[in-house]
């Protein structure tokens, strides 16, 4: 099983074309995208991804610098 333990899914850069991001997660083997949160917003963000896709999981917190 491939996971990838680092994602940020919200960034701006793949509002565009995410469902192709996933897609192309799952052709390269991942099977498991942790998605952590920075701040309240972008935590909220990162649960609404999970429940979108079953290969997406939220971590919520706050990036030191947002602390």
């Amino acid at each position: 099983m491939f996971i990838d333990s680092h994602a940020h899914l919200f960034f701006k850069d793949y509002r565009e074309d995410l469902d192709d991001v996933i897609q192309r997660a799952r052709d390269a083997g991942i099977e498991c995208i942790v998605n952590p949160g920075t701040d309240l917003q972008t935590s909220k963000e990162s649960v609404a991804l999970a429940d979108k896709y079953d290969l997406v999981y939220a971590c919520v917190g706050f990036h030191p610098h947002d602390a």
